[in-house]
């Protein structure tokens, strides 16, 4: 599956899910936590491979709201983007991804899910780390 082709199915089925498009990202306010979700490409070129990049803005850090999006947030991480299973394989990744993001409904959750190693290459800030310690 091409990138163009991919990228209107993530956009369609996120759509399905409620996840709102905010400045070029898309954005699935919790509970004390915004998820930001981005599609990614690894290059240039309409068969390069996808990912997802998910972060996690926390509200009780008193950090401005993310501008440019995950990379901004406190917790980051890569999610590679199976696409060989057409769209169809497509809607199951994001389904997958939105029912992940949405068990780390609140700060608790989302510590004891990265305590329990559910976000392993995540890039977490210290002051989330701090956070973390006191969830």
């Amino acid at each position: 599956m091409e990138q163009k082709a991919a990228r209107a199915a993530v956009a369609k089925a996120l759509k399905q899910r409620k996840v709102v498009l905010r400045k070029g990202h898309w954005r699935l306010p919790l509970d004390g936590i915004t998820w930001y979700v981005d599609l990614r490409a690894d290059g240039p070129g309409p068969t390069a491979p996808l990912h997802f990049e998910i972060g996690a803005y926390v509200d009780e850090l008193g950090h401005p709201e993310p501008e440019g999006g995950a990379v901004d947030c406190p917790l980051l991480q890569d999610l590679p983007l199976d696409t060989s299973g057409g769209a169809a394989g497509v809607t199951a990744a994001v389904d997958s991804l939105v029912d992940r993001l949405l068990a780390a409904d609140t700060v608790t959750a989302l510590a004891k899910a990265w305590r329990a190693g559910e976000y392993p290459d995540a890039l977490v800030d210290r002051h989330l780390r701090a956070r973390f310690e006191h969830a």
